[in-house]
């Protein structure tokens, strides 16, 4: 590790140019694919509508038989209802009553809704029915057209693009069963650290911590909470614990890894004695991990590299929230549905910003919440309180920047960018 600390965002642009995960995809059936990501384009199969249909409960005539504005009497041929079957054709000089949803009948050229008739829009079918208009419909008014919605071959979703009830329904209205969708990445979480109480039901049980840990001992929390970020933003996550001996963690690391497409480890990535990632797959080992210090508090410790038969591993910090901040910065962007960039937003609430002399050149990273106020500006608060507990509330990762945003509030140069003065920028969570 160099004395110099890197760039928060040029680590995060790394991670994402050298870690890049294709878990392949996989065609779902249409009532498990809701959430996923589509691995490739959607597109219509057919026209919808099929054929053309009544946007309206009225009378489908022909408009060279209208009078306006003034009054038609037309005699009713003909009852269409929103069943399966075919419309017949429209003679000249007559109506027929239609409902919403139902065929048109060929030669009509428009649908008069039944507020414009003297017609009872609850009872029988009437023998004729007199049509009162200001003014001539226009060609096709509340008729659909075929295609009108969708077009054989209409592009529908983009390939990345997340499935949602709207995709559902039109798929279903067109026929499509299934949907082209990523496989959910296979993600391990290896927690680190004699110090780690688990239930004690196995090396793999990282996600159950210790009902009453012994003195020394803290119940384990980063497994189930990276497993269930995981979760989240797609992935398939299983966590497993292993204490800071290098050769226990490097056989793990060997059995897991072929039922992985990305490993994460927490924790033994100091410069202490006792760091066991370091010893094993550090500069005190095996060499294949880059493990650095970025400007960034809570979470300057990061690393990855590449485990023997060639899985990616991103190493993160030991300390709850300083994995949390890892993971969201660094790993979320690698999986199907994580992928975004931080966007300015105007500060409001905010317990203070940097206090350290010795932190002011590195980004600060703190839990926050997203509002809009009555005149529709964005806002983030800062929540307050310390290390992990206010991520409990948290919706937003705000990051401040020295120099943008707190060098002035920091005793240090003024602010650079004036425009940039009151906001921040926020990662959405």
């Amino acid at each position: 590790m160099s004395g110099s600390s890197i760039d928060v965002f040029t680590w995060r642009a790394t991670v994402r140019e050298q870690v890049v995960l294709d878990p392949g995809c996989l065609d779902l059936p249409l009532g498990e694919a809701l959430g996923r990501v589509l691995a490739r384009p959607v597109t219509s199969p057919e026209d919808i509508p099929a054929v053309p249909l009544s946007a309206m409960d009225g009378f489908a005539v022909r408009r060279s038989d209208l009078t306006a504005p003034g009054a038609t009497r037309l005699p009713v041929v003909a009852d269409i209802p929103a069943r399966p079957g075919t419309s017949p054709e429209l003679p000249l000089g007559v109506a027929m009553r239609i409902m919403t949803g139902a065929p048109a009948p060929g030669g009509a050229d428009a649908v008069v809704e039944v507020e414009a008739t003297d017609a009872d829009p609850f009872g029988a079918v009437p023998a004729e029915v007199t049509i009162t208009l200001d003014a001539l419909p226009p060609e096709n008014r509340h008729i659909r057209g075929r295609g009108e919605e969708a077009t054989r071959d209409d592009l529908l979703a983009e390939a990345g693009d997340q499935v949602g009830a709207g995709l559902i329904g039109v798929a279903r209205a067109l026929g499509i069963t299934s949907l082209p969708v990523l496989a959910r990445p296979r993600v391990g979480v290896v927690v680190t650290g004699d110090e780690l109480a688990t239930s004690g039901q196995g090396a793999d049980d990282a996600r159950t911590a210790a009902a009453d840990p012994a003195p020394g001992m803290v119940r384990e929390s980063n497994g189930l909470m990276l497993t269930s970020a995981l979760e989240a933003d797609g992935a398939a996550a299983r966590a497993w614990h292993t204490g800071d001996d290098p050769a226990t963690l490097c056989s793990l690391l060997t059995e897991i890894e072929s039922e992985c497409d990305l490993v994460l480890t927490t924790g033994g990535i100091g410069q202490g004695a006792f760091d066991v990632v370091r010893a094993a797959l550090g500069d005190g080992g095996t060499g294949t991990s880059q493990l650095v210090h970025l400007a960034l508090r809570p979470g300057g410790p990061q690393g990855m590299g590449r485990l023997p038969g060639g899985t990616p591993v991103i190493h993160l910090p030991g300390t709850p929230v300083g994995a949390l901040v890892g993971y969201y910065l660094f790993v979320r962007q690698l999986l199907p549905a994580g992928h975004a960039e931080p966007r300015r937003v105007l500060l409001g609430e905010d317990p203070g910003p940097f206090s350290s002399h010795r932190h002011r050149r590195a980004v600060l990273a703190q839990p926050g919440r997203l509002r809009t106020t009555s005149d529709g500006t964005e806002v983030v608060d800062v929540l307050p309180g310390r290390r992990l507990t206010p991520y409990a509330r948290a919706d937003a990762l705000v990051l401040r920047e020295p120099g943008v945003k707190d060098q002035a509030d920091a005793g240090g140069a003024p602010c650079a960018d004036a425009a940039a003065v009151g906001t921040v920028l926020v990662l959405p969570l």
